[in-house]
């Protein structure tokens, strides 16, 4: 009937009050019960848009909002004693937490640039560690994990598999300061299996061998090596000393030189 009114419009006074209440748009500033301080834009009375927020903590957030959570690309610092900000993030957020691309500044002095997910490390990222170190390569959840390069503070560096923060699988030690490379697998961060030669620059290192590896080879090495790479990979090795075993073949030519490579 024309004279009825559709009741799904009609709307409460005290709707209409609350309705009227709520904040759009920007806002100079507002307070928060715990004390909390707001400059932003609002929608439907949640953060929403840009702005600003310093906590009671002394935290600062200065970026982008959505439905009350840092959602976009944000900057968070906290303020120290003397009245001054440090950064603390820098990168992409999602619902509250650091999930994309940023860049981490932590307070030893370690730097992190590379992927987060649900605010951990994860994909693809870089870290330089505050005793000098530095790690390239995969993450997962705040450890590393798949493919990745890890130099040490001493210089020697390590490049191969990675699972939850050990090394893990294939992968290839440089013993830069001797002059030697360590090929093998690792378990645990064991190495379980693995054979060594010299790097051309052996006699460049800090503190070289005395002498090169001895010329010593192993009768059918690929076989042999191919079938302990297995073993180890299947966990069927749990250190070198069962490998060191194996019958080793000395082969000498007229002058009685030896070859880089050894096996252990």
């Amino acid at each position: 009937m024309p004279f009825l009114k559709d009741k799904s419009k009609l709307q409460s006074r005290s709707k209409k009050l609350e309705d009227m209440t709520k904040k759009n748009g920007p806002r100079h500033a507002v307070f928060t019960v715990p004390g909390d301080k707001y400059i932003g834009e609002w929608f439907n009375n949640t953060k929403n848009g840009k702005g600003f927020l310093l906590t009671r903590t002394y935290r600062l957030y200065e970026g982008d909002w959505g439905r009350n959570f840092r959602h976009g690309f944000g900057v968070l610092a906290l303020r120290r004693e003397n009245k001054v900000f440090i950064l603390q993030y820098r990168g992409d957020w999602k619902r509250g937490k650091e999930s994309g691309f940023g860049a981490r500044h932590y307070p030893d002095g370690g730097y992190y640039l590379g992927n987060f997910k649900n605010g951990k490390l994860h994909g693809y990222g870089q870290m330089w560690y505050a005793d000098g170190g530095f790690y390239d390569g995969d993450w997962r959840k705040d450890q590393r994990h798949g493919l990745g390069m890890w130099v040490r503070p001493d210089g020697n560096r390590y490049e191969g598999a990675w699972k939850c923060d050990l090394k893990h699988g294939k992968g290839r030690f440089f013993h830069l300061d001797s002059g030697q490379m360590q090929d093998g697998i690792w378990q645990e961060d064991i190495c379980v299996y693995s054979f060594i030669i010299d790097i051309p620059f052996r006699q460049t290192a800090i503190e070289p061998t005395p002498s090169p590896i001895q010329d010593i080879e192993v009768i059918n090495v690929d076989t042999i090596c191919n079938e302990q790479e297995l073993k180890a990979l299947a966990g069927h090795i749990k250190s070198c000393l069962q490998f060191s075993q194996i019958s080793l073949s000395p082969i000498q030519d007229e002058h009685d030189h030896h070859s880089d490579t050894h096996i252990v």
